[in-house]
This record gives C-alpha cells, structure tokens and sequence, in this order.
C-alpha cells in the first residue's frame, strides 16, 4: 500500500532527468554548431589573407632585422681570417676599434705583412681609399708610415710626394724623406727628374726670406753623391745653400766612407765656419764612436783617428768642448729636482785629459757654463763654482774658470756678477785677470 502512494513522485522525478539530459544534448549540438560555423569563417577569411600576412611578416622582420644594432648580432672573425685576408680596408675597420693597443694585434701584423706583399699600385690605391675610412689619427699615422715605408722603393715617386707634403704640414720629421739617397743611388735619373720638377713646380715652401729647409734632405743627398765621383761640385752644391742652413746639412751626411773622408772634411771647412762643421763631425760616423755617453775606446786610439783626420789643435778643442757641453747638458736635465752628482764631471774630464790635455781646462770650463745655464738654479750656481774653483786650485788652467766669468757679464748664464768677480780674482795671468774683472764692471 505504501508503494502505491510513493509512486506518482518517482514517476516525475525519472521525467524531469529526462528533460534535463535532452536539454544538456541541444546544448552540446548548438555549441558544436558554433565552433564549426567559426572554423568555417576563419578558413574564408585566412585563404584570402594568407599571403598579405606573410608579406606583413617579412617586412616587419626585415625592419627589425636592420634596427636591430650591429653589435647584437656581431660575429668576430675567425683567426684564419685575420692571418690570410687580403682586403686592405676590413682589417683596417676590424683593429680600428683596439684603441691604444692597435699595433699590438694579430690584425696589425697582418696589415705590416700585407703591405709588404702588394704592389706599388696596390698601396697606393690603398692609401688613397684610406683618407676616405673613419681612422683613428694615431692609427691612421702609424699605418701610413707602414705604406709609405714600402712605398720608397716601389713607388719612390708617390712616397716622397706624401713625405714632403706631410713635413711641411709639420705632421713628420724631415728625417723621414733622409732615404731619398737611397732611391737616388738605385735610379739616379728618375730621382732627380722627380726633385726638379718638385723645384720647378715650386712645391717647395719658402720662408719669408725665401728659404726652403725643407730642400735639405734632398739636397744632402745630392751632396754626398756628388762627393764619391766630383768632390768640387759637391763642394759647390753646398755653398748654393744659404749660409745659415748649410750646417743643417749634418744630420743627412752622417755616413761618411772613410776613402772620403778627407774630401768631405775640406769641403766643411771651405763652406762653413769652425764651430758648424765641427757640430757635424762630432755626431759623424768619423768621430761619433770615438764620443758616444758610453764610450771604451782607448783614448790613445782616438788621438790616432784625429791624427788620421788631420784635425788642427783648434779643431780638437772644439770638437772636445763641443761633446763634454752636450754631456753637461744631459746631466743638468737629468739633476733637475736633484742633488747635482759631480761624479759625471769628474770622468769625462779625466778622459778629456787623457785624449788630449790641451783642451781639457776649455772644455772643462764650458760644460760649466752648459750645465749651469741649463740649469739655473742656486743649488747649480753652488756646485759649479765649488767644482771650478776646485779644479783650478788642483792645476788646472785659466781657460777653465773664463766661460763661467764671461757667461755672467753678457748675461748668457744665471750666475751673480758678484760671485764671477770672486772667481776672475783666481785667474793667474795678471792681464787676462784685470780684463775679466773689467767686463764685469
């Protein structure tokens, strides 16, 4: 009986499920409907847009593919590359970035390499297109000294018209144009074909007196080959030059062949006063071994090579004169801010008295002078004075104390004419004493 009565409500129940699963079917079917209706829209509209988006997509790529900097995606060369390349220019660029350390890489050595395997049309093709490439000066200097090293001798022509451009731009020594006699030894003719047009064509600057020192380096060269085959022509290429800048020729003549010797002595002393053509000598392959700082020679050995170059009594004594002033000099440069070291002094005048005695006490007596107006400073005046006074008063001569004396009347050197009169009253020679006291009045 009671099953009876609880029967109509289950019945309801079984039918509400019912409806309830029909309702999740429909549901499912039109959410399936819904996504295939999207599938179907999206296959339209992609068909008809597919390439646009590709092409949209290479050209945004492509633009941040040039955006992106070079340093993101840089790629260092391989070392074989940077042993063997021969491309000039990318190497230049690769060890530009090096800074201060750029000629000590294995990119710079290649470039040194590679300029001495190109021809001469090569690097000068080069070192045009280089004025064009963003170098570092300091760089850029030292690699145009690399090319027109090699350019000397295989395309003299080129490399001394750079040369003289550059010296007289002032960004180069003359020095360096000193290898012209070189080129001027291996082809004559095209070398001096080469100075007269530069004379012709007045490339030359001249100074407002009509000077060119800038010609010297030339004209020394022509000089010295003028010497082994007409020693008068070379004689009278060097009086052409005006007077004040014949001297300048030593720096370019300091190879002298002994066989020559002679020669080119003479034509100094017919060309120039004694005291210019006696600076060449002592920085002259003749004499230069025998005064070098460190110098062994046996002094004996270096009278026999005066002897031999015929060097008057006079010229000894400048030529001593000359070296112990550059070597007190560099003692006052060295001394500055120091305690002055007499010990320098003392050796290089025992050699001077040994090499020759006669000039030793002039010598003496100038590197004095040197020192102290390289130096001028109390301390200076005190250690000069001390060692002049103690030299004279252990025998040496007069000559020794008159530079100091005359160097404080004309105002040359910073000594006290009060303390130059103390030292005049040590001269000996009555005459000569009562002469520097007078200039000292």
């Amino acid at each position: 009986m009671k099953l009876i009565h609880y029967a109509p409500p289950l019945i309801a129940l079984m039918i509400a499920a019912a409806w309830l699963a029909s309702l999740r079917a429909s549901n499912r079917e039109l959410e399936q409907s819904n996504l295939s209706l999207q599938r179907k829209i999206a296959d339209a509209s992609s068909s008809s847009s597919v390439s646009n988006d590709r092409t949209r997509a290479g050209t945004k790529g492509a633009k941040l593919k040039r955006e992106k900097k070079p340093s993101d995606e840089e790629i260092k060369p391989s070392d074989d590359w940077v042993n063997t390349s021969r491309d000039w220019s990318e190497l230049v660029m690769f060890n530009n970035n090096e800074g201060a350390r750029f000629n000590l890489t294995a990119a710079c050595r290649r470039l040194e390499k590679l300029a001495s395997e190109m021809s001469g049309d090569e690097l000068v093709k080069a070192y045009t297109e280089m004025a064009a490439l963003p170098v570092e000066a300091e760089f850029r200097n030292y690699l145009e000294s690399v090319m027109l090293d090699q350019l000397k001798g295989k395309n003299p022509e080129f490399a001394f018209s750079q040369y003289l451009a550059k010296c007289q731009n002032e960004s180069i020594d003359p020095v360096r144009m000193g290898d012209f006699s070189k080129w001027l030894a291996r082809d004559p003719a095209a070398a001096t074909a080469w100075y007269e047009r530069q004379v012709a064509g007045e490339v030359f600057d001249k100074t407002l007196d009509g000077k060119s020192p800038t010609m010297i380096p030339f004209e020394s060269a022509f000089i010295m080959s003028l010497l082994a085959s007409d020693p008068a022509a070379a004689e009278q290429r060097l009086k052409n030059l005006p007077p004040d800048l014949r001297a300048s020729v030593g720096t370019y003549v300091w190879d002298v062949p002994k066989e020559k010797s002679k020669d080119f002595i003479e034509m100094l002393r017919r060309s120039m006063p004694m005291e210019e053509y006696m600076a060449i000598l002592k920085d002259n392959s003749l004499t230069e071994y025998n005064f070098r700082f460190d110098s062994k020679n046996d002094p004996k050995d270096i009278r026999k090579n005066m002897d031999r170059l015929g060097f008057s009594p006079e010229e000894r004594s400048t030529l001593m004169a000359q070296h112990f002033a550059e070597v007190a000099k560099y003692g006052a440069m060295r001394d500055r801010g120091n305690e002055p070291s007499r010990e320098r002094f003392d050796d290089l005048r025992a050699r001077m008295q040994a090499i020759d005695p006669s000039s030793a006490d002039r010598a003496t007596g100038l590197a004095l002078q040197t020192y102290l107006e390289n130096s001028k400073t109390t301390s200076a005046q005190d250690f000069v004075e001390k060692m002049a006074t103690d030299y004279h008063e252990s025998g040496a001569g007069d000559e020794l104390l008159i530079p100091l004396i005359e160097g404080s009347a004309n105002g040359t050197i910073s000594y006290p004419k009060a303390r130059a009169r103390v030292l005049a009253t040590k001269v000996s020679d009555d005459r000569l004493r009562e002469e520097m006291l007078r200039k000292l009045n």
